[in-house]
């Protein structure tokens, strides 16, 4: 049985809804933007790294950055990129467990907030389930650095480390974690990653709450 918490914060994309269809799609355009070719096949990679660190890494122009983060920045929320959006099977279920348990959750993401509410809106999800929001545009350092987590503790009140744990989807987000100085759970739905000792590995949200 897992330990239970008074806080849960969640990392978003790939975590609490499927969004790598809607990322995919927002990097395809966005690169072929500044004359760059995006393999759909790397957004899970490219999501999970800062962004101007795959805009590196994929070669494109240095004096085109400035428009390749204004027009990312309008495609995320693109008609044809909210529908593209899904549940994991498992998602709703989730949801409604936490309203009904009264839980504590919240939202650190590298997306941005208002993005991140639009998406819930669009899938018929009340964003107030979620008690905090945390975005890039309220840190300076991504993950893996604590300061997300950081910033959230804060915006929390300075809980007590040990009522807190961050789930998410990838290896940045339990580094975040424990370099934040709290417990990390990485959601590993497809068996990637071995077990470790600084994070508890699970393949479905349902196990955090199963008694």
């Amino acid at each position: 049985m897992i330990k239970k918490y008074k806080y849960y914060l969640f990392d978003f994309d790939g975590t609490v809804l499927d969004t790598m269809p809607s990322l995919a799609y927002v990097f395809t355009v966005s690169y072929e933007h500044v004359g760059c070719k995006f393999d759909p096949k790397d957004t899970a990679l490219f999501s999970r790294i800062p962004l101007d660190e795959g805009y590196q890494k994929i070669g494109a122009n240095p004096d085109k950055w400035p428009d390749f983060c204004e027009y990312i920045r309008a495609s995320l929320d693109f008609p044809e990129t909210l529908k593209r959006n899904h549940f994991y099977p498992e998602s709703q279920e989730i949801f409604q467990y936490i309203k009904d348990h009264n839980i504590y959750a919240g939202i650190v993401t590298s997306n941005n907030v208002s993005h991140v509410k639009d998406v819930l809106k669009v899938m018929g999800v009340d964003d107030k389930l979620f008690r905090i929001y945390i975005g890039h545009e309220e840190y300076e350092h991504f993950k893996p650095d604590p300061d997300p987590l950081l910033q959230a503790l804060k915006k929390i009140g300075n809980p007590n480390k040990e009522d807190v744990v961050y789930v998410g989807d990838a290896l940045n987000d339990a580094l975040c974690a424990e370099r934040a100085g709290i417990d990390a759970i990485l959601l590993d739905r497809n068996n990637e990653y071995q077990d470790s000792p600084k994070y508890l590995r699970i393949t479905n949200l349902k196990e955090l709450f199963k008694e």
